[in-house]
């Protein structure tokens, strides 16, 4: 997290009470986060998948930390545009802005609209407000969920059906495009998404229904992936190399939410599964959240769990236990299986502003890396069986 962000960020929540929501024709508004956390063990780092750079040691502000800026303005009768920018850490460890949605809306009739251009990927019940952290309860979503799918992007089209039914709202949006994660080293993409969600609304009550899937490359280019695929393609199994990294994958991706809050009370779950034939692990996961608001303070619990459904590579090379091993290890350092409790609370000191603290006990599951990635120097290679306490903190604002 570099001085140019946390710079930014606090600026912004230091000026967001008293920022305008309009300014001419245009609408105007913006939103930040300055959020620090700390792993309880020395030589692991919070790995974000898709967002940030695994911090040095001690405390990282990257993982959480945000600020952007979002314009709207009415192009004619049934037709507007949109653009958000965005400056968060990348998996690059670089802070620069980028656009996060520019695109053209159409709305032909009052509850049919039609959008292209870029906007957010909508793999999850979340996912419009997953940067917008004020909007949400906790400092951030459960990665045994969200980091199941971390494309944030979609560059295509989508349309919105809205309708209401016996006192029933339902929202139906099937979409089309592609999106690309940026990463250490060299992009992932999903070539061609084919999607569709559909969401039904009533009272205190919601439910989030949604399926995807798409083409997608995945080439990875660490030193322990380069290592078992040489090996790989010096023996006679030089075939199985082709499933570790490359640009021929498949993946769907189904996930199910539910939401209930009645203003004093709230609740949410949701159920995500990656399936996926190479380069990355299938499997699913789920969270729950209750909590309870007491005047201007939210106390909440969160339960998570992600399992792996199938490794990247199931091949038999028996035959050859050096080569069988190293495959386990390269299988074993791409799942982020892991179990976890949190229990936190949210203060609203200014209509716009919040605190939250969070303290997280995760269980990372037998060959894996968890949600946490090895400290340069540390010598570490997975986290298999490792507990590993979290401190996070965040100040959201929006305006």
């Amino acid at each position: 997290m570099t001085k140019s962000l946390l710079g930014a960020a606090l600026a912004l929540a230091l000026v967001a009470s008293d920022a305008s929501a309009d300014t001419g024709e245009w609408r105007i508004s913006g939103f930040g986060t300055i959020g620090l956390v700390r792993p309880s063990e020395g030589d692991a780092s919070l790995l974000r998948n898709g967002i940030n750079t695994p911090g040095r040691d001690g405390v990282d502000f990257g993982a959480d930390s945000v600020i952007g800026l979002q314009a709207g303005r009415n192009l004619d009768s049934g037709i507007d545009v949109t653009a958000q920018m965005v400056v968060r850490e990348d998996q690059s460890g670089n802070v620069e802005p980028r656009l996060a949605w520019a695109f053209v809306r159409f709305t032909p009739l009052a509850d049919l609209e039609f959008r292209i251009g870029r906007m957010r990927a909508p793999f999850f019940m979340f996912s419009e407000s997953l940067w917008i952290n004020y909007a949400n309860t906790w400092v951030r979503p459960p990665t045994e969920v969200y980091g199941l799918n971390p494309f944030s992007d979609l560059d295509g089209a989508d349309m919105m059906w809205h309708s209401r039914v016996a006192g029933y709202d339902f929202e139906l949006r099937p979409y089309i495009g592609r999106s690309t994660l940026e990463r250490q080293s060299r992009r992932a993409k999903l070539k061609r998404i084919l999607g569709v969600n559909l969401s039904i609304y009533r009272d205190d009550y919601s439910l989030f229904i949604g399926h995807a899937e798409s083409p997608f490359s995945l080439p990875w280019s660490d030193p322990l992936f380069l290592a078992v695929d040489a090996a790989l393609r010096a023996s006679p199994f030089a075939a199985v190399a082709d499933d570790l990294s490359g640009r021929d994958g498949y993946a769907r991706f189904d996930s199910v939410g539910v939401q209930w809050d009645n203003g004093e009370y709230l609740m949410s779950a949701e159920y995500a599964r990656r399936a996926a034939n190479r380069y990355i692990p299938s499997a699913h996961g789920w969270q729950l959240t209750l909590g309870q608001r007491m005047g201007t303070v939210t106390a909440y619990g969160v339960l998570a769990r992600q399992t792996e459904d199938d490794p990247v590579s199931d091949a038999d090379l028996s035959a050859a236990p050096p080569l069988q091993g190293a495959l386990n290890l390269f299988n074993a350092s791409r799942s982020t299986a892991q179990k976890s409790a949190t229990v936190g609370a949210r203060w609203d000191f200014h209509r716009n502003a919040a605190v939250k603290l969070e303290f997280t006990h995760a269980k990372v599951a037998d060959d894996s890396l968890g949600s946490f990635f090895p400290v340069d120097g540390s010598g570490t290679i997975l986290f298999s069986g490792r507990r590993i306490n979290l401190f996070s903190a965040s100040v959201d604002v929006s305006f």
